[in-house]
C-alpha cells in the first residue's frame, strides 16, 4: 500500500510537467507570431520608404509609416496579452504548485526549485519582457523621429486628393503608442510571488518571496531516501 501511494505521489508530481509543456508550447507559438509581426512591420516600413511616390499616393509618407508603427505596437501588445497575461499566468500557477510539492516533500526532486535558483528567484519574465518591449520601443522611436524631426513634406498630402495635413493625426497615434506601452509596463506580471500566499503556508510564502529555494534543495540532498 505504501508503494502504491509513493508511485501515485511521484506520478501526480510529474503530471504537472505535461500541463507546463502545453502552456509553454502555447506561449512559444505566440512568440513566433510576434517575431513574424515584427518582421512584417519593419518590412512594410522599408517598402514604404523605397516605393513611395508623392505624385500618386494620396496619403503622405510620414503618416503612412506612423500608421504601420502604430499597428506594430498594437499587434505586439495584443500578442503580449495572450502570452503573458493568459498562458504565462496559467503556466506560473502550475509551476507554483510544483514548488509547493517540492517544499513539502523531501522525496520529490527539487527540479523547479533549482530552476528558480538558477534564475535568481524571479524566473525568465524579464527576458520575455524585453522580447516584446524592445520592438515596441523601436516603433515608438521611429514615430518620434518622424513627428519631432521630420520635415513638413512628410505629412503634406497630395493636394489632388485633399489638402488636410495629417500631422495632428500622427501626433495622436504617437500618443496612443506611448499610453499603450506605459500600460504594458505597469501591468507586466512578474513571477507572481503573491500566489504563494494562496496556500495559506507562511513558511512557503516566505521561501518564495525571499527566493530561499536552497532550503528545499538542502532538504532533498540530506534526505536519507535520496542517498546513493
Amino acid at each position: 500500500m505504501v508503494l502504491i501511494d509513493t508511485m501515485d505521489k511521484f506520478d501526480r508530481y510529474f503530471k504537472l510537467s505535461e500541463m507546463e509543456e502545453r502552456f509553454n508550447s502555447s506561449s512559444g507559438g505566440i512568440r513566433s507570431l510576434a517575431s513574424a509581426w515584427l518582421l512584417a512591420s519593419l518590412g512594410a516600413i522599408g517598402w514604404l520608404f523605397s516605393s513611395y511616390d508623392p505624385l500618386t499616393w494620396p496619403l503622405p509618407l510620414g503618416f503612412l509609416v506612423i500608421v504601420v508603427t502604430t499597428l506594430g505596437c498594437i499587434g505586439m501588445i495584443t500578442l503580449w496579452v495572450m502570452d503573458q497575461l493568459v498562458f504565462h499566468r496559467l503556466l506560473t500557477s502550475v509551476f507554483m504548485v510544483g514548488l509547493k510539492i517540492e517544499n513539502d516533500d523531501p522525496d520529490i526532486p527539487p527540479i523547479r526549485s533549482l530552476m528558480m535558483k538558477t534564475q535568481e528567484g524571479i524566473g525568465t519574465y524579464r527576458w520575455e519582457k524585453l522580447f516584446y518591449l524592445m520592438p515596441i520601443l523601436l516603433f515608438i522611436l521611429i514615430t518620434g523621429v518622424l513627428v519631432i524631426g521630420g520635415s513638413v513634406e512628410l505629412f503634406s498630402p497630395n493636394t489632388k486628393y485633399f489638402s488636410l495635413s495629417t500631422y495632428s493625426f500622427s501626433v495622436v497615434l504617437g500618443i496612443l503608442q506611448l499610453l499603450s506601452t506605459m500600460w504594458m509596463i505597469i501591468k507586466f506580471p512578474s513571477m507572481s510571488m503573491a500566489r504563494a500566499s494562496y496556500f495559506g503556508d507562511a513558511e512557503f510564502e516566505d521561501l518564495v518571496k525571499n527566493s530561499r529555494f536552497e532550503n528545499t534543495i538542502s532538504r532533498f540532498r540530506s534526505n536519507p531516501n535520496c542517498e546513493k
